[in-house]
């Protein structure tokens, strides 16, 4: 059971939720919610409330009182935003929306009546999943993804899968429309899904590498204290650190200067996990921000009360931190797919082309190369989105951050990364295998599991169909 308070939530609890965890709001955060709609609510009655009593976006200088006999307009605001278009997003996805958005309005800014938020805990304990398409947010809010929830909350949408609509609350006050819906909760939960799911695969990544270091005979001196003494960032000694406890003893180098690849690994692993720490810094502020539109503040009690329009939903700091990690990210392909390839040069290895049985012809994992560099024009293709722009609403919104856009792309990229390192992983364990090599031989736990790991592979150099090998190896590159 996770606890939602508004406060804090650590990234892992909120894959623990996407993966199937409960949650329960506490009291701190439902008096907090309480004191934020009383607030809203005395604010509404001095001043113009955007949401509450005007319309939304290029209708913001509409009053609701003017035109709307019944309180129907939030109802209407919901059925009219909830349009999207694509495919389905899968559950977990969407699981992680939920809380994250749950997580905020705990945060007391909203000014939504907190029954709400009890409904959407509801919803996610009775994992009863919203059908959210991949085509509707541009970084401005996932407004079509929230109000399609919105939707299903009140049994006008069957869920992901087509399965019974429920409702799980009985009406909607034009007051807690807008509230529900002023979030990029999406953008932020694929977000995290992607940080925790590349936090654990750079980290097989780097162990790889590390095999492949050691089956090339690599020279340790480009890993020395030494060297992590002069690097430029933190991150990087950090990494070189890593790298030099995890190949040392390895045996003789073959070399006096070794190829980018092996040479420059405190860079390119360091530049990535420097970039996946910036992330996670804003992502675990963002979860719980409650950067509400409007935003409630102040207190009632004192008569501080009050609220403040804004334009923090334009999640500009979320998309450049994606597209700079997707940047670091892609810059690290080309080493990737050079090891791969040197573990197929004899000159290397000493092995035969390709890791083959034998020089007779064979192809080996020659057909591999072929798959990491289909992954890599992936990556590559994920191009940063924080430079595109688009104006809407007639011009009442003349700019948008496309984090949406980016943080797809970021679950698009892990997936394919984690196909290439699953690549380097199958020829690394063959070219050790090949070499004699045994985990034993190396005082790092960590290499020496991900060899246990790699030998675990089938054994046969056989030229045979290797789509097994790699479907084994993308689980292990994943778990570990």
């Amino acid at each position: 059971m996770i606890e939602i308070d508004g406060k804090s939530l650590a990234l892992p609890d909120i894959v623990a939720v996407a993966d199937g965890a409960s949650v329960t709001l506490t009291a701190a955060a439902k008096e907090r919610m309480t004191a934020s709609q009383e607030s809203a609510v005395a604010t509404s009655l001095k001043r113009p409330v955007y949401g509450r009593s005007t319309g939304v976006g290029a209708n913001r200088s509409v009053s609701l009182a003017a035109t709307d006999g019944g309180d129907t307009h939030g109802l209407q605001l919901l059925r009219s935003h909830a349009v999207d278009a694509g495919r389905p997003l899968d559950r977990r996805t969407i699981r992680a929306m939920l809380v994250v958005r749950l997580s905020q309005l705990a945060a007391g800014a909203s000014g939504i009546d907190p029954a709400i938020a009890e409904a959407l805990a509801e919803l996610i304990n009775a994992d009863v999943v919203p059908e959210v398409r991949e085509f509707g947010g541009i970084g401005t809010a996932d407004l079509q993804a929230l109000s399609g929830t919105a939707l299903t909350m009140l049994g006008e949408r069957r869920p992901l899968g087509g399965g019974e609509t429920r409702r799980f609350v009985e009406s909607w006050a034009t007051a807690d429309a807008l509230p529900f819906i002023s979030s990029s909760a999406l953008t932020i939960a694929q977000a995290v899904l992607a940080h925790e799911d590349l936090s654990r695969l750079l980290d097989s990544a780097a162990a790889v590498a590390a095999l492949s270091f050691v089956a090339m005979s690599g020279n340790v001196e480009a890993l020395s204290p030494a060297v992590a003494a002069a690097a430029d960032t933190p991150a990087v000694a950090e990494a070189a650190n890593l790298f030099h406890g995890l190949v040392q003893g390895s045996g003789q180098p073959a070399r006096i200067q070794d190829p980018y690849c092996l040479r420059t690994l405190p860079q390119i692993f360091g530049s990535q996990k420097e970039e996946l720490e910036a992330l996670g810094s804003l992502l675990r502020r963002l979860v719980t921000a409650g950067n509400e539109n409007p935003l409630i503040h102040g207190s009632l009690t004192d008569g501080s009360n009050d609220v403040a329009h804004h334009g923090l939903f334009q999640v500009t700091n979320l998309a450049r931190r994606v597209d700079t990690l997707q940047l670091a990210i892609a810059a690290a392909c080309a080493t990737h797919l050079r090891r791969i390839d040197l573990l197929c040069d004899p000159s290397y290895t000493g092995l035969h082309p390709f890791l083959a049985e034998d020089g007779s012809g064979q192809s080996g994992v020659m057909m591999l190369e072929y798959v990491a560099a289909a992954a890599v024009g992936r990556i590559r293709a994920n191009a940063p989105v924080s430079t595109q722009t688009v104006v809407l609403s007639l011009g009442a919104e003349e700019d948008a951050s496309f984090a949406s856009v980016a943080a797809a792309q970021l679950q698009s990229t892990v997936q394919a990364l984690a196909t290439v390192t699953a690549v380097e992983l199958v020829c690394a364990a063959r070219a050790l295998r090949l070499q004699g090599r045994q985990p034993d031989e190396f005082a790092s736990p960590t290499l020496r599991s991900m060899m246990a790991a790699g030998y675990d592979l089938p054994a046969d150099v056989t030229d045979r169909d290797l789509r097994g090998d790699v479907e084994q190896a993308l689980r292990l590159v994943r778990r570990n």
